[in-house]
């Protein structure tokens, strides 16, 4: 263990902002673990989220002002990245001076650079992004094991507390089941532009691809075809704010793609069976070794 490792106990309290189903499915995983005495559910009002997540034992209180969270000791994000900017402003003012933030997202410069904005100096801000989900949303889908076998990317600096932070963040992934991986934010969304924004975008186009035929197409549609575009009924609103906050790597990703695609098109088009094989088999000889895992994100 490292000198300046930190003691891992349980959380006294952790606030959860966001009771979909990465929220509520990390609440049911701390309460099978006992990672935390007390978790806090937060959402908005007058939404159905907060009353199943208690029902299901994912929280113990709910809560419809993200200030409630300010004092806990962890803070989790797990809503839209789009509204990250007002819950950043929301919890700041009582933001008790040990309390660690993070989040879910699925992109960090942006996310990163609004909580340097946004949160207080010595704030102990540790992004994370879990590479877990599903297209489908909301409490009722949660899973207490949605998150074991997957990977979550850790952004945090290095030093004194903000290190001691990190750990502590890592830490908790760990224990919910997750392999931990640290790594800068730019690193961090030029990957995820190309093992999981290019692919939603493919399959949103596919998809596209038939919308003047498309009741007769799916019912026709085989398993592949299915399998490819499943992602492409996620939730639109997380989509939209993930492409934008990620707009470079993504845009870049997505023009390479493009670029490829063409030259296969060119092989089709001329007839050339040595291009053709020649890119299905670079294709097959990387796919064949990805190892099998669950998870999503």
């Amino acid at each position: 263990m490292r000198k300046d490792a930190v003691q891992q106990d349980p959380f006294k309290s952790v606030s959860i902002i966001g009771m979909g189903l990465l929220g509520t499915s990390l609440g049911l995983a701390l309460k099978q673990r006992q990672l935390a005495e007390k978790i806090i559910g937060v959402g908005r009002a007058g939404s159905p989220s907060l009353q199943i997540a208690l029902k299901r034992g994912a929280i113990d209180v709910a809560r419809t002002n993200p200030a409630a969270a300010a004092r806990s000791d962890l803070i989790v994000l797990a809503t839209n990245i789009g509204v990250f900017p007002d819950l950043f402003r929301a919890i700041a003012k009582g933001l008790a001076e040990d309390t660690i933030i993070t989040d879910v997202g699925s992109t960090k410069q942006q996310v990163c650079r609004w909580a340097r904005d946004l949160l207080p100096r010595t704030a102990r801000f540790v992004g994370s992004h879990p590479m877990a989900g599903s297209e489908k949303r909301g409490p009722e889908f949660a899973r207490v094991d949605l998150y074991s076998n997957a990977v979550c990317f850790i952004c945090a600096g290095k030093a004194g507390r903000m290190e001691l932070a990190a750990q502590r963040v890592e830490w908790m992934w760990q224990q919910v089941g997750m392999r931990t991986l640290r790594v800068k934010p730019q690193f961090h969304d030029r990957w995820v532009a190309a093992i999981s924004h290019t692919p939603h975008a493919a399959a949103a186009t596919l998809i596209n691809l038939i919308q003047a035929d498309a009741a007769n197409l799916l019912r026709a549609a085989a398993g592949g075809f299915m399998d490819t575009t499943r992602v492409a009924s996620g939730d639109v609103e997380m989509w939209t704010d993930i492409f934008v906050t990620n707009h470079l790597a993504a845009s870049k990703s997505i023009r390479t793609f493009v670029q490829l695609l063409q030259g296969f098109e060119r092989a089709i088009r001329n007839e050339d069976r040595t291009a053709v094989r020649e890119f299905l088999q670079r294709a097959k000889t990387i796919r064949d070794q990805l190892p099998q895992r669950q998870g999503g994100g």
